[in-house]
């Protein structure tokens, strides 16, 4: 009986290593793409965008040494965009800083909008204006918004932007990409429908790949 006994305590005692191994461990959720999305291998064109202080600003001057990681958000009045670029700062740019590797954020917000997300959330990573959606939709990630909702977030004093030519507001669908110095595309998560943001680790999974 004690043999037994000792033999079950045995067991009980790996099953608990077991389950603390697998706490530990970081299960990479598959990327996700749409039918209108880019996908990997497809090499972006030199955009320009404005930094904070509206001064033009290529993706080739992005990517120029090393890869870069854009994360494509909504803007300030977002919690859950903002909550991300937060666990980004925290999560990713101390190991991405020792590798070379950038990271940019990018929103359809003016500068101003751009510089007051920054401050808000003590970012140390530069945001950079997609004015117009215009790199958004030509990558197949921008969608229109509802108008009274835009139109109560721009009352409300939060400088997200300009209406597209038809006057509607357009946002990009909230994405991670990874380019290289040829600003092709390595990695693309477009994360649809509310879905939680793409997670550092998974990021930095791909880097390593």
């Amino acid at each position: 009986m004690s043999h037994e006994f000792g033999k079950l305590r045995r067991m009980m005692a790996e099953l608990d290593e077991m389950q603390a191994d697998l706490a530990q461990t970081h299960i990479r959720r598959a990327a996700i793409v749409t039918a209108n999305s880019i996908r990997a291998g497809y090499t972006l064109p030199d955009f320009t965008l404005l930094d904070e202080a509206g001064e033009p600003t290529k993706l080739s001057e992005v990517a120029a040494n090393s890869f870069a990681v854009l994360i494509f958000y909504r803007g300030a009045w977002s919690l859950p965009c903002a909550e991300a670029l937060t666990r980004y700062q925290h999560e990713l740019l101390p190991e991405l800083t020792a590798s070379g590797v950038r990271l940019i954020g990018i929103s359809p917000q003016t500068p101003e909008g751009s510089e007051y997300t920054r401050f808000l959330n003590s970012l140390e990573f530069p945001l950079l204006s997609d004015l117009d959606n215009v790199v958004a939709r030509a990558l197949g990630i921008g969608s229109h918004a509802d108008q009274a909702f835009m139109d109560a977030i721009e009352l409300g004093g939060y400088a997200i932007g300009n209406r597209n030519a038809e006057g509607e507001w357009e946002l990009p669908i909230p994405t991670t990409l990874i380019i290289d110095r040829s600003r092709t595309v390595q990695f693309i998560d477009v994360r649809v429908d509310d879905m939680p943001r793409t997670d550092p680790n998974d990021i930095l999974a791909e880097l390593r790949s």
